[in-house]
Formats: C-alpha cells, sequence, structure tokens
C-alpha cells in the first residue's frame, strides 16, 4: 500500500466516501487511484517517467505539469474538468518525483525530451501545455523547444526567473544551488509538518494563504494537494524536490524571447506563494504572451475560479 493511500485512507471509507466531511469526494477517489495504480513511460535514456491519465479517454489531449512539490497525483484535480469538456488530462512527474527515475544532473533544458517522449508513447500529436506554479517553468520551455508539437502554453501562478524578484525572495532557490544540505534540512522539516498532521497543515498553510484561497486548503482541493505532496517523495525522498529547487534558482538555459507559440497568463495579486511580479515578468518577456491579472485571488483561487475558461482557452474545447 503506497504512502499516499494510508494518507487518504485516514479520511476515506472502504467504499472511497468519506461519511463527515467529503460527501463529493470523486478527486480523492482518482487521486488514490493514480497512486496505487502507476502508469509510466520508458524515455530515451532508459528512465521511467509517471504521469497520470485522466478526464475524458478520448478527449482532447492537454499535458499538465504539477507544482512543487507535488507529483502525478496532481492530474485528479483535473479529472471532473476534463470529462465536461472532453479533454484528455495527461500529466507527468518530473524525474525522481513519485514513481519516476531520479536524474540528479537534470536541467530545466531536459525536461521538453521527456515531453516529447511521453507524448509519443501516448500517441499525442500536438497539444497543449500548462504549467501551476512550479510547473509553470516547464510549460515555458517546452513551448520554447517543441513548437512543432506545442499548440499553445497556459502558466498559472507559475515560477518566473530570479531577476523577476529581490535578492530575499531568490535565497530559499539560491541555498539549494549553493548549500544543498541546507535546503534538504528546510524540505525535510517541510516534509514532517505534512506528514505529522494533514490536517494541521492544511489549516497552516490555509492561514497564511489569500483570504480566497483558505477555503480550498481546507476542503478537497487541499487534501489533494496533500496526497500529491506525500506521493512526490514517497519513493525517492528529498534529494529530487533539493535538485528541483536548485533548478528555479538556476538560469534556464533558454530566452524567453524565443517562444513563438501563444502563451496565456493567470496570476492573482494575492497570491502569498508566488509573488505577481513574476507573473509581470514573463508578460515583458515573452513575445506571445497575454496576461489576466485577477487582484483578489490567490495561489488556488486563480485556478478554482477559472479553470473552465482556462481549459476552453488552451484545448478550443467548449461545452
Amino acid at each position: 500500500m503506497s504512502s499516499l493511500r494510508r494518507t487518504l485512507g485516514e479520511f476515506l471509507s472502504d467504499d472511497g466516501a468519506d461519511p463527515d466531511t467529503d460527501p463529493d469526494s470523486k478527486a480523492l477517489q482518482v487521486a488514490a487511484d493514480i497512486a496505487r495504480n502507476p502508469r509510466t513511460v520508458t524515455v530515451r535514456d532508459g528512465r521511467e517517467i509517471g504521469y497520470a491519465d485522466v478526464g475524458d479517454p478520448d478527449g482532447t489531449p492537454l499535458v499538465v505539469f504539477h507544482g512543487f512539490p507535488n507529483s502525478r497525483v496532481f492530474g485528479a484535480m483535473f479529472d471532473e474538468v476534463g470529462r465536461e469538456y472532453g479533454v484528455r488530462i495527461v500529466a507527468p512527474e518530473r524525474p525522481g518525483m513519485g514513481v519516476s527515475t531520479p536524474d540528479p544532473d537534470r536541467e530545466l533544458t531536459d525536461w521538453p525530451d521527456d515531453v516529447r517522449d511521453v507524448a509519443d508513447a501516448l500517441g499525442l500529436g500536438t497539444f497543449p501545455v500548462f504549467g501551476v506554479s512550479g510547473g509553470g517553468p516547464y510549460a515555458a520551455v517546452t513551448a520554447a523547444r517543441c513548437p512543432d508539437r506545442v499548440e499553445r502554453a497556459g502558466i498559472v501562478c507559475g515560477l518566473a526567473p530570479m531577476a523577476s524578484v529581490g535578492l530575499r525572495q531568490r535565497l530559499w532557490y539560491y541555498a539549494a544551488r549553493a548549500v544543498p544540505p541546507a535546503s534538504k534540512a528546510g524540505l525535510w522539516l517541510l516534509s514532517r509538518g505534512v506528514r505529522r498532521d494533514r490536517e494541521a497543515f492544511l489549516e497552516d498553510v490555509a492561514e497564511s494563504a489569500a483570504p480566497a484561497d483558505g477555503p480550498l486548503w481546507r476542503g478537497e482541493v487541499g487534501k489533494v494537494l496533500h496526497a500529491s505532496m506525500i506521493e512526490s517523495t514517497s519513493n525517492h525522498g528529498l534529494d529530487p524536490l533539493v535538485r528541483e529547487t536548485a533548478i528555479y534558482g538556476s538560469p534556464w538555459g533558454f530566452d524567453l524571447g524565443d517562444v513563438e507559440v501563444p502563451v496565456h497568463l493567470w496570476y492573482g495579486r494575492a497570491d502569498t506563494i508566488v509573488p505577481l511580479q513574476m507573473g509581470l515578468y514573463l508578460t515583458e518577456h515573452v513575445p506571445t504572451a497575454e496576461a489576466h491579472v485577477y487582484p483578489d485571488l490567490g495561489h488556488l483561487s486563480v485556478v478554482e475560479e477559472n479553470e473552465t475558461e482556462i481549459v476552453e482557452t488552451l484545448t478550443g474545447r467548449r461545452r
């Protein structure tokens, strides 16, 4: 039984329903199924990349890049909207997270080759990509390096290059590059809180989040994200997350000005996790960018409030 299944077992009964707090637990059931039944693709160098495949299996593909620290389980958040709109949600997880093979020396620019291999294995021709939070840089680099495959890209509350913010906001990312053990210690403390008490962890996050985000962290969305966090370190520990953090704090290795496909950005001014400055930086430096900024929304509520618009914009699907 996976770490995620044990976590979900705390609040799901044997038949998959939570009689106390989760009368509609479809996303949690999907998350548990993703964790119990991992799917992988072997990429060109022999590594395995785990992925979720949810939504409409016969629908228009949308490739989703999860946030940090997360895993393929993140894809469960978009299963329902995928089914409603006829969209197949494919959510690959990055090296070392979940069931994906670690790649300690990887760079951001290695990701597009993994995406190509996953897409080829799943029979995807061209497709839009969608990166949330820490998945934003991966959406950007895939759009830049795979213009023959990526139709358009969406970034929601995504990280931007460190030049977009001041030194204080860069320190966490720089520490992973300069002092990996210190970064690992910080991630261990975070992981300890995540694993010790789900409700307490989500309540702490909710209290420090934008007002519009609080109910989401306390509800089903927060529980799915918590489960995704648990799964992210279930097989390979914290070292892949240290590498991921260092990648965010390193030069990205490509020019944002080279992006030719349409890029849609969604950001919240009230976001307490990714500052709006990062979105404004991408708006200025990606020549095809179209930005949507919401004054009262935060890190999760931007997705929640605009989910259908995001899917319609990126896939062209309408109900």
